[in-house]
């Protein structure tokens, strides 16, 4: 009886032993693929604004008020209602009655004819279709107006914007060039705007600290660099303990959802290997292999996340209280 009792606790221990083995060459796998996950994440946060009515509505026209033999003929009612439309933001009508306008244009109205035109593009910008905008410019008289234009200020605005907004970098660099020549504080105004648009955070404390204001602008900035989280701290906190990464940003409920799917799959592998079943224990490692490197990946993708609406957030109040959307910037409308 004295002989039985030390075999049985050797075969126990060796049995821990295997088991301890295959945790140990499991962690160690874990941290050295733990160490190739992504860790570094770019900002691409959506920065947009919508003028209100009253806004559109208060701003004057830049062209000269159709005269009543203008508004007797057909183009001009036309235009008349086109500008209506263009005020109530009821665009696709605004767009449709400026076209119908400029139909029944006679050749000889160069200047009204122009003044369609760009009433087209800017209904178009504000509708965030910026390809029709460009397309529309490219295609019309306005490729040759000159300093004697009355929105010629506007127009450059838009286009920068649009250009900007179709991925065609080298246009908008033209135009912000140009857009410089006439107002230096415009195109620093711009430039800063692009730089919160696109989520530069370096680019957009350059351009703060230019600004007159910046004792008023960096404080935006300064708070977003306070409030964000870090995707490598996220991944390695969900490295150390599963679910640690996703509460470290806010998410409580994935939170305690990865812990206790990670822990499931950990414990049953554990368990297999213990009951020296080794084929389901590798196949609930894989299992949980799977479980543990995207939950370290989806904590650095929800930091990252969490940092795109935190910057939205505080990058929208900057732009609309410093009036550097572009459409603030307008002087005129339709």
């Amino acid at each position: 009886m004295h002989l039985i009792a030390p075999i049985k606790l050797t075969g126990a221990t060796k049995t821990m032993t295997s088991t301890t083995g295959w945790v140990v060459a499991f962690l160690c796998v874990v941290l050295l693929c733990a160490s190739c996950q992504k860790n570094c994440y770019l900002l691409e946060p959506t920065i947009s604004y919508c003028p209100p009515k009253h806004l559109v509505e208060r701003l004057p026209s830049a062209f000269p008020t159709l005269s009543n033999n203008e508004l007797n003929t057909e183009w001009g009612k036309e235009l008349r209602i086109a500008n209506l439309f263009a005020k109530e933001l009821d665009l696709y009508r605004a767009i449709t009655s400026y076209k119908r306008a400029r139909f029944l244009l006679p050749r000889d109205q160069g200047d009204r004819r122009l003044q369609i035109d760009y009433c087209i593009i800017l209904c178009y910008y504000l509708g965030g279709k910026y390809q029709e905008c460009v397309e529309t410019f490219e295609t019309s008289d306005l490729l040759s107006v000159g300093p004697t234009f009355p929105a010629l200020g506007e127009l450059l605005i838009i286009l920068y914007d649009a250009y900007e907004r179709d991925c065609r970098l080298d246009r908008a660099e033209a135009l912000l060039q140009l857009i410089e020549k006439h107002s230096c504080e415009t195109a620093r105004d711009l430039s800063l705007q692009q730089a919160v648009v696109d989520g530069d955070l370096c680019a957009a404390y350059y351009w703060a600290e230019q600004h007159p204001e910046a004792d008023n602008i960096t404080p935006y900035l300064d708070d977003y660099c306070c409030c964000a989280k870090s995707p490598r701290q996220a991944q390695a906190l969900n490295a150390i303990l599963p679910g640690a990464g996703y509460y470290y940003v806010e998410q409580k409920q994935t939170a305690v959802t990865s812990f206790l799917l990670n822990a499931l799959f950990t414990w049953a592998a554990v368990y297999f290997f213990d009951h020296g079943n080794i084929p389901m224990g590798i196949i609930l490692s894989s299992l949980e292999a799977g479980w543990y490197f995207g939950g370290i990946n989806g904590a650095g993708l929800a930091a990252k996340e969490y940092n795109e609406r935190l910057f939205e957030c505080k990058g929208r109040d900057l732009l609309a209280e410093h009036r550097l959307f572009p459409f603030l910037m307008f002087e005129t409308a339709f």
